[in-house]
């Protein structure tokens, strides 16, 4: 009887569980860490420091010197010389003739008896004045001039001593050339005076068949 008791009030707790609702209560979730939504931040662009251009240096430009002009006076002419010591000659003439735009003057020579025949040394320099062997001035027409000296030749025959060519003085006429005159031969050295209009640099050359000292003086054109 006590057995059927137990069983009863057993089955009468077991539905009395059944019948009450049971409420679940859930687990308590972690919260997600709330991530703070980033703070935009402002962009600027980088900006390479500022080279200023560089400016080229000058270059320094050339200074020229100013040709002279046509016509002009040169301030100065280079003495001249050439021939050689191994030649000897006679001058057989002298002559001044006017070319468009120079004026020439052409010493001419011959063989001598006394050596070789060929261009004998000459030189040719600027001259202020011209003194003879004995010491007094010659004078020759011109407001400038030239000094033509001749070496190993003459106007006389070195055998007999009698002379050769007597054309000694020249005047021309010309636009820059006034007169060529011997100044000097004394023991087969001659000295050719030029007096000129206005001082020129002159171009020489040297000619042979037959052997001739060509000097060219510039005028205008």
């Amino acid at each position: 009887m006590k057995v059927r008791f137990l069983l009863l009030s057993a089955a009468a707790l077991i539905a009395v569980a059944a019948c009450t609702p049971v409420t679940v209560t859930p687990p308590a979730t972690s919260a997600a860490p709330t991530t703070p939504a980033p703070t935009p931040t402002q962009t600027v662009a980088r900006q390479s420091p500022t080279t200023p251009p560089s400016t080229p240096s000058p270059t320094p430009s050339a200074t020229v010197a100013p040709s002279p002009s046509a016509g002009a006076t040169p301030v100065a002419c280079p003495a001249q010389s050439g021939g050689s010591t191994a030649f000897q000659a006679q001058i057989t003439a002298v002559r001044a003739a006017h070319n468009p735009g120079f004026d020439r003057v052409v010493f001419e020579f011959g063989p001598s008896t006394v050596g070789p025949y060929g261009l004998p040394p000459w030189s040719l320099a600027v001259a202020t004045q011209f003194v003879g062997t004995s010491g007094r001035q010659v004078p020759v027409d011109g407001n400038a001039f030239l000094s033509v000296r001749l070496s190993n030749a003459s106007t006389v025959d070195p055998n007999t001593g009698t002379q050769t060519f007597t054309q000694t003085d020249l005047r021309p006429g010309l636009p820059l050339v006034r007169e060529v005159k011997l100044v000097e031969d004394f023991e087969r050295v001659m000295i050719w005076g030029i007096g000129l209009e206005r001082l020129a640099c002159a171009k020489v050359s040297q000619l042979a068949s037959p052997v001739r000292l060509v000097v060219d003086l510039p005028t205008p054109p």
